[in-house]
């Protein structure tokens, strides 16, 4: 059972990163799929524990967060389809409430940092525009799987 979430999670994670990566955009269609799929694997016996909840705090942090982002820098700053991207993994995987909003920022800032150093250390320039989606998926993993709530106060 575990190893058909990992394969989905792997699958979408892939999909949607090249993707991401190529046009610099997350279609509605394969987020759709996404959250069916998650959703379907809640129903089987030992199957996904989803939590709407999580998906509603997360996306209306998000939202706030791509609102400001949008109006301090005008070319652009977190796109809507990675704003919807964090919903649909905080369904399935993330757990509410403030703190878990808290360490999965601290995973996503972690991952977007190290991504812009790569671009940084490839390029020898600063990129105006980089593709979100392999940091949110990166930094889903971190949330899941690594300690960091060590590194935050208590």
């Amino acid at each position: 059972m575990i190893a058909l979430h990992l394969g989905v999670l792997a699958y979408f994670a892939i999909s949607i990163s090249v993707e991401d990566l190529r046009i610099h955009k997350i279609r509605n269609r394969k987020l759709l799929y996404f959250l069916c799929f998650l959703t379907l694997l809640s129903f089987l016996p030992f199957g996904l524990r989803v939590t709407p909840m999580a998906s509603v705090q997360f996306l209306g942090v998000f939202v706030v967060l791509h609102q400001l982002s949008n109006s301090i820098h005008k070319l652009g700053g977190i796109g809507f389809g990675d704003v919807k991207l964090i919903a649909v993994l905080a369904f399935g995987y993330f757990e509410t409430g403030l703190r878990s909003i808290e360490i999965f920022f601290v995973a996503l800032w972690i991952a977007v940092m190290a991504h812009i150093c790569l671009y940084l250390l490839m390029y020898r320039k600063y990129p105006h525009r980089i593709a979100m989606a392999p940091d949110i998926f990166f930094a889903s993993g971190l949330y899941m799987y690594a300690p960091i709530e060590l590194l935050l106060p208590q």
